[in-house]
């Protein structure tokens, strides 16, 4: 495993980088002095509900040595734990360090390989794939739980799917326990559905008529991944089982959309639907050419792309005027490549969702404010605060002081809280259409 570049070893030892948000040092230095007296709960809950800085506390607690000892995957949950808490600038740091480098000539191969591709077209992925949708049935994305962006653009594609046909979307983030389908959003729709923009894309799929349904295995932890992918696709299958010509948006994590074997032992989602229904799926990889990749030589090559031709927009890239995978992957019909990350305010320019969502302006009134919520005004008529999720969240500001929410126009609550996470104020907010 790679040893942690000082960036991170700055974070877990009370020092602070430029290329860390203060208040992240802030939370470490409050956490120090805290200790044991702070907040504590499993995952992002405590004893009334949702908690969304309880893993931040937990992370920051590490020292040095301790982060240097994580594993991969506790790795891809800090990150996926920051972007819960709204901080898309301290993850990417983070997220490469879950890989594990690559002898010299995979770094000169990675830049080379760049220099070759001048026989290569890029399209707007929107585009390639709202027409090709025209004529499938089901269509399978997959994301990476840190990387909310890939929930942002399967949103914006939401409503010309609709009125293409398609009338589900199928999530694996969902809880099965007894829930045919999700009416309305909140925290009872799963853990990894309680991150604020996984509930945007919820509420807007249920504004739009989808039936929003969950298909993970009720009793995963008991099956091999095998049976699992298989339990899975079953749950799929029932859907067009029940309705033959049931047209369906499905969202995955990682290699479950790959139409290939990878092994004897994991037939991914993809792989099982095809063989239960005969039905073959337009997959969609969403998370080899995003920001941080899923490995060294696809973080690297990707970085070295964009440096190259500095996408504005998620793309696919085409030899012959056919899509091809610039990584030679087979395991998808498509590969989106997505453009770098860039700020606005030390937010993500992608939460605007191509001009649906509006950057908000929050000013810091309170003396002891951290943390900033925003809640549809209409679900805290009717439910408990610590049970709603969020239409975004930050303890990021901008470089004016202030801190810098993207929402749609509607009537929101302000929830204004401070580093221990209790509420100093709530305030009206009306973001009205520009």
């Amino acid at each position: 495993m790679k040893i942690p570049p000082s960036l991170l070893i700055l974070l877990f030892s009370y020092s602070s980088s430029a290329q860390l948000p203060s208040s992240l040092i802030q939370l470490k230095q409050h956490v120090a002095i805290k200790g044991d007296s702070l907040p504590a709960g499993q995952g992002i809950y405590d004893a009334k509900g949702l908690h969304y800085l309880i893993p931040v506390y937990r992370w920051v607690k590490n020292t040095g040595e301790q982060v240097q000892m994580m594993k991969p995957e506790q790795y891809s949950a800090l990150c996926r734990d920051l972007a819960f808490a709204g901080d898309y600038t301290s993850a990417p740091g983070i997220g490469r360090l879950r890989y594990d480098s690559m002898p010299k000539e995979g770094y000169d191969d990675a830049h080379h390989y760049v220099d070759t591709m001048k026989s290569v077209m890029f399209r707007p992925a929107a585009n390639y794939i709202l027409n090709r949708a025209a004529g499938e049935q089901v269509i399978m994305f997959n994301e990476s739980a840190r990387q909310p962006m890939h929930r942002i653009f399967l949103m914006t594609l939401l409503r010309p799917l609709y009125e293409a046909g398609f009338r589900y979307l199928a999530m694996e983030m969902l809880q099965n326990r007894g829930v045919r389908s999700i009416t309305e959003m909140d925290m009872r729709a799963g853990f990894l559905a309680a991150e604020p923009n996984a509930g945007e894309l919820i509420r807007n799929a249920l504004a739009l008529g989808f039936q929003v349904i969950p298909y993970e295995d009720t009793a995963a932890h008991k099956h091999t991944t095998l049976g699992r992918d298989i339990i899975r696709a079953n749950q799929l299958a029932t859907i067009i089982k029940k309705d033959s010509g049931a047209r369906i948006v499905v969202l995955a994590g990682g290699v479950q959309v790959s139409e290939n074997k990878l092994n004897e032992d994991f037939v991914p989602l993809a792989a099982a639907f095809r063989q239960q229904t005969g039905i073959d799926p337009f997959t969609i990889d969403q998370t080899e050419l995003s920001p941080g990749s899923t490995f060294e030589y696809g973080r690297v090559f990707y970085s070295e792309l964009q440096s190259s031709r500095k996408f504005k927009e998620p793309v696919i890239a085409f030899r012959n005027n056919l899509p091809v995978s610039l990584l030679e992957n087979d395991m998808y019909d498509i590969q989106v490549i997505h453009p770098a990350q860039e700020l606005k305010y030390n937010r993500p320019t992608w939460l605007s969702a191509n001009g649906k969502r509006l950057a908000t302006a929050v000013r810091p009134t309170e003396k002891m404010l951290y943390f900033v919520q925003a809640y549809y005004a209409n679900e805290m008529e009717t439910r408990s605060l610590p049970l709603l999720v969020p239409a975004d969240q930050t303890y990021v500001t901008g470089s004016d002081g202030y801190y810098w929410l993207y929402l749609s126009p509607a009537k929101y609550k302000l929830v204004l809280r401070d580093i221990n996470y209790a509420i100093l104020s709530v305030k009206d907010l009306d973001v009205t259409p520009l």
